[in-house]
């Protein structure tokens, strides 16, 4: 695994050659993801909002989140390659996949080339606390068995991916809880569906210093 491009892809205006298409990527920040318990989930958050979180716990806070997107230049094409939760600004050293209390997720057991992620079924992929997963699941309960489509969550994130809609590829921030500012930070997921990895990246003194999923 070659860490150096996740480096690379967060430096604005970078170029990567691949032909016969040269790739320029370009950052954006797109809010501040608020964690009440410290217990990070990366799912897609349409379809599997109830997706355990991971081993490790972060500190409670607010913390940025940065979009890396790639415009493919021969088609006038933007993906977002990477998404980051920007912890500290510190310089990550090493990098660890990250792997959910699933005992199923051991990293002594994956072959060369093989990856623990999430999978995406509606091109959508995000970060937020467990907390907010779990009012977003239960809205989801809720909405079906009222039939009333418009208190279910998913379909407000979906609302917001469609407002801020961009050249191929959008973003939302929606608060799950007014009290206590619980979101969902939720963005396209690359070439849509499939299985992602995310990554945990650490400074000289173990400290976790950003959360990368790629796409």
């Amino acid at each position: 695994m070659d860490y150096i491009k996740f480096v690379q892809a967060f430096q604005n205006q970078q170029v990567a050659s691949s032909e016969p298409n040269e790739i320029i990527f370009n950052t954006y920040n797109i809010g501040e993801l608020v964690l009440t318990s410290g217990r990070l989930v990366a799912c897609d958050p349409l379809v599997n909002p109830d997706r355990e979180p991971f081993k490790v716990t972060l500190t409670p806070g607010r913390y940025p989140v940065i979009l890396s997107v790639a415009h493919l230049q021969k088609n006038n094409d933007r993906r977002v390659a990477y998404a980051m939760l920007c912890i500290s600004q510190q310089t990550p050293v090493r990098w660890e996949m990250a792997t959910t209390c699933d005992e199923y997720e051991n990293l002594s057991l994956l072959a060369e080339g093989e990856i623990f992620g999430y999978g995406v079924d509606s091109g959508t992929g995000c970060f937020m606390d467990a907390d907010a997963a779990e009012i977003i699941n239960e809205s989801m309960y809720s909405a079906y068995s009222t039939k009333t489509r418009a208190e279910d969550l998913t379909y407000q994130i979906e609302c917001e991916l469609q407002k801020n809609y961009s050249d191929t590829w959008a973003w939302a921030n929606i608060c799950v809880n007014s009290s206590t500012q619980a979101n969902v930070i939720a963005f396209h997921s690359g070439w849509g569906d499939g299985t992602y990895p995310t990554y945990f990246g650490y400074d000289a003194t173990n400290n976790i210093v950003n959360v990368i999923t790629e796409f």
